[in-house]
């Protein structure tokens, strides 16, 4: 499957497979955003599948919003997709819905 990360109006959207083959990708993506912008938002809502290895990616960006008291919104809670990997790898806490588009 084809991957990408889409620039939607601010809204970093990822489509497709989300693993081992596009992980530093994603990890090198959202590291350099979370040193420039205070807030960030990531839509995982064109996801189809995830890995172990993709798990820990979203980890490592939640962690550093986290130390660097940035304001991080994950999108695609409903995703079924991903939905029972993101629930057994304890990342089900990331998502934050609250966001709004202005």
């Amino acid at each position: 499957m084809n991957f990408e990360i889409i620039n939607n109006k601010g809204v970093f959207e990822i489509h497709g497979d989300f693993t081992h083959a596009h992980s530093n990708q994603v990890a090198n993506y959202f590291n350099k955003l979370l040193d420039r912008y205070y807030e960030i938002v990531i839509c995982l809502k064109q996801v189809t599948c995830m890995d172990e290895t993709a798990m820990n990616v979203m980890h490592f960006i939640s962690a550093k919003a986290k130390r660097r008291s940035k304001v991080l919104f994950v999108l695609g809670e409903d995703n079924k997709s991903i939905n029972r990997q993101l629930n057994s790898s304890n990342l089900n806490t990331i998502f934050n819905n609250d966001y709004n588009n202005k």
